[in-house]
């Protein structure tokens, strides 16, 4: 009985971590708003994609773009990640547009 009562404190815990994914950048404004440009561009919510049980991961980090005249035009890297697939958005970090989209599969 203590077994499995463990086991279920487990999984609600574990669930109740990964309920929202965006949580972890709350303090990061520029993020949270390059992942709001990025769910826009699917034709999601902010919510929807924090909150998507099909999407496992969201990564985000800072990240540029070069020029071929040698222009360094920062944007914010956001990758979400399936079972499956992932894809990398390039977030332009002035006027919150998708520069880049590339999907690519896990197997």
């Amino acid at each position: 009985m203590k077994l499995l009562i463990a086991i279920a404190t487990l999984l609600s815990a574990s669930t109740t971590l990964a309920a929202n994914l965006c949580t972890r950048y709350e303090k990061r404004p520029e993020y949270i708003t390059a992942i709001k440009a990025v769910a826009e561009y699917e034709k999601y919510t902010f919510e929807q994609v924090c909150n998507s049980p099909n999407i496992l991961d969201i990564e985000a980090q800072p990240s540029h773009i070069v020029t071929p005249n040698g222009d360094v035009i920062p944007h914010v890297q956001i990758q979400l990640h399936s079972s499956y697939n992932s894809c990398l958005y390039m977030v332009n970090d002035v006027n919150h547009t998708i520069t880049s989209r590339n999907c690519y599969s896990g197997w």
